[in-house]
């Protein structure tokens, strides 16, 4: 029992205001008994016995009334069922990622997810308002809820291929109790706690005063086998009429000797068992032009959202490359292997798709040709270029830059992720200078400082790539490395109507190209969209078809889950992981017990004022029946006895 307008409990000293009135109104008499009155002795006093119970009842029902105010004032709180006082906001978080669809014994882990989120609502009231963090589906809004409408959306929580990120979803949940909720506030966290999704955070970052109430679902997922990735060709995707290969690496326990099997669309065209490393080869036969779509997988084990990747790509016949003017020995030579393995096809202006710009260009490049902007190696070839790429885009120009000492590149976006070792130094750049404004271009590559290094933009409706670098082997590893070869064939396949992201994450965003205005997801529904913007309700695994006008192709997106084979921690050690922002975060047991448990029971003050008013109107009953009793005329025995 507890109240929670303490102070008014100090009103409590009017209860000596019925005493101090009853204890004036008694009297002290001296009795003279006359024998003639000696018969109504007994009379009077049985009547005195029922005057003074009569009195002594007023002054209970008198105490009690004003007992009843103070505790009605005091808002007293009671132990009863439906505990709702004080009103609380209950964020919870649950994990209805990749790994909820695990089978454990007879049920997926989602099930007890939710069955342990139903059980925390349990602890909830008619008052408080619910929220419902999905990590599964990031782009989803969390409105506020109500106890039975949060139990409806439990119910059909459905597991997804999102690797959840448990901080940011801890995040979203302090932002809303801070927006909408009452003063009193906690937030659940009921998901399998992978360590690498509970660590990191920045040091000296926000502290949350919130209470964080951990509770991992009972029994712990077995051990998964997944695929790990793809890589189609060694980085290359086939041209049309060459046959390619698929290499699949797998992770995870008992990986080797794992079946693979691959199709393209639903004709199955190989399969494949793993080797002691886990790698596995698939051979992709000759494709025409056009897009290409399919899955690898693997025979299902109790997770089975990573048991299956997609892949996208369009095979286009070798693009003719032209050269109208003079490049950096080592990317002359990789153009020339290119060209003897048939990746590409060197050829004049009239038939070439991309032409190659450097300093000295001998001709101005044609307008349906896609474009790449490479820097001469002397600055003094520099205006030539800048000429044509102000042509291509007003406002955009190359300057000399300088670096400081160790910088490397880094992989922004796009197919150079799969190409692009580790650590790639870079020595010498060009500032690739963007006017304010432009919208239409986007980093592939970016240097260690963040500044851009390799970058995509559209002129008219054609690829322009702009190099920040000669490709010389004093101003970067580039040249030197086994990349060059992957990097120029990707930027050379960049012919008009190519340009597309073709992997992404599950929960993450992938760009549209302009004219983009439906995409069609795996599921068969169809979502209107806007060109040149980013498609962010990406929870589901598979091929994401990007529609324009008259529903043409303009882009195909494979969308994926990350492996997940992480490693699982227990409650305590989530705590610890948390601790730095979360101060307050704790292990929920028993559970569900330590939701709210701050929380005493139900406010009962209107069933007070109800049982105040019945004490009135008692009181004033007894009181007015004690009045019409006393005789108005007959001398009482107290007066006869003066």
């Amino acid at each position: 029992m507890t109240v929670l307008s303490p102070l008014l409990l100090l009103a409590s000293v009017a209860l000596a205001v019925p005493l101090l009135i009853h204890l004036l109104r008694r009297r002290d008499t001296r009795t003279l008994v006359f024998p003639a009155l000696r018969y109504l002795k007994r009379t009077t006093r049985e009547h005195a016995r029922i005057v003074r119970l009569r009195q002594l009842l007023l002054l209970a029902l008198r105490i009690m009334a004003v007992l009843l105010a103070v505790l009605a004032g005091a808002r007293l709180v009671l132990p009863l069922g439906g505990s709702d006082d004080p009103p609380a906001g209950l964020a919870i978080v649950v994990d209805n990622g990749i790994t909820s669809g695990t089978v454990v014994g007879n049920g997926r882990l989602l099930d007890s997810i939710s069955a342990r989120a139903a059980q925390a609502l349990e602890r909830a009231g008619a008052r408080d308002r619910i929220w419902i963090i999905e990590t599964g589906t990031p782009a989803r809004p969390s409105l506020p809820l109500s106890v039975e409408e949060a139990r409806t959306r439990l119910a059909s929580l459905t597991p997804t291929h999102v690797t959840p990120d448990l901080r940011g979803a801890l995040e979203r949940a302090a932002d809303l109790l801070d927006a909408g909720a009452p003063e009193t506030r906690e937030v659940l966290l009921i998901a399998d706690l992978d360590r690498a999704a509970l660590e990191g955070g920045e040091p000296g970052g926000e502290t949350h005063p919130e209470r964080v109430v951990i509770a991992p679902p009972p029994g712990r997922p077995p051990g998964n086998r997944g695929i790990g990735g793809l890589l189609m060709s060694g980085g290359f995707v086939p041209r049309a009429g060459d046959p390619g290969e698929i290499e699949v690496s797998l992770a995870g326990t008992g990986a080797g000797g794992s079946a693979v099997r691959g199709y393209l669309g639903d004709r199955l065209i190989g399969t494949s068992v793993a080797g002691p490393d886990g790698w596995a080869v698939l051979t992709l036969p000759r494709l025409p032009a056009g897009w290409a779509t399919g899955r690898v997988e693997i025979e299902p084990d109790n997770l089975r959202g990573d048991d299956i990747v997609h892949f996208a790509f369009r095979t286009i016949p070798p693009p003719a490359v032209g050269i109208p003017g003079q490049l950096a020995l080592f990317a002359e030579e990789a153009l020339s292997v290119l060209d003897e393995a048939g990746r590409i096809r060197l050829a004049g202006e009239e038939e070439a798709s991309v032409e190659i710009l450097s300093g000295g260009a001998l001709r101005t490049p044609a307008d349906r040709a896609a474009v790449i902007l490479i820097p001469p190696d002397e600055p003094a070839l520099l205006p030539s270029l800048n000429r044509e790429l102000g042509r291509l885009l007003p406002g955009w120009s190359l300057e000399p830059g300088t670096l400081p000492e160790g910088t490397e590149l880094s992989v922004a976006a796009g197919q150079l992720v799969d190409i692009l070792p580790a650590r790639l130094g870079v020595r010498e750049t060009y500032r690739i200078g963007i006017p304010d404004g432009a919208t239409d271009w986007s980093p592939l590559l970016t240097l260690s400082n963040g500044e851009p290094w390799l970058v995509e933009a559209v002129s008219d409706g054609r690829p322009v790539m702009i190099l920040a670098s000669p490709l010389t082997e004093r101003a970067s590893d580039l040249p030197a490395s086994t990349s060059m070869l992957p990097v120029l064939e990707i930027l050379t396949g960049h012919t008009p109507g190519s340009r597309t992201a073709r992997r992404a994450v599950a929960g993450e965003p992938f760009p549209l190209p302009d004219g983009a205005e439906t995409v069609a997801r795996p599921d068969g529904t169809a979502h209107p969209v806007s060109g040149g913007t980013d498609y962010a309700e990406t929870e589901a695994a598979g091929v994401y078809d990007v529609l324009g006008a008259g529903d043409s192709i303009l882009a195909r997106v494979a969308v994926n889950a990350a492996a997940a084979t992480g490693e699982s921690v227990d409650a305590g050690e989530a705590a610890r992981l948390l601790a730095g922002a979360w101060p307050e975060a704790e292990p929920g047991d028993p559970w569900p017990d330590a939701i709210l448990r701050d929380r005493d029971g139900s406010e009962v003050g209107r069933p007070l004022l109800l049982a105040l008013l019945l004490v009135l109107i008692a009181e004033g009953w007894l009181a007015s029946l004690g009045t019409g009793s006393r005789p108005s005329r007959t001398p009482s025995a107290d007066t006869l006895s003066r």
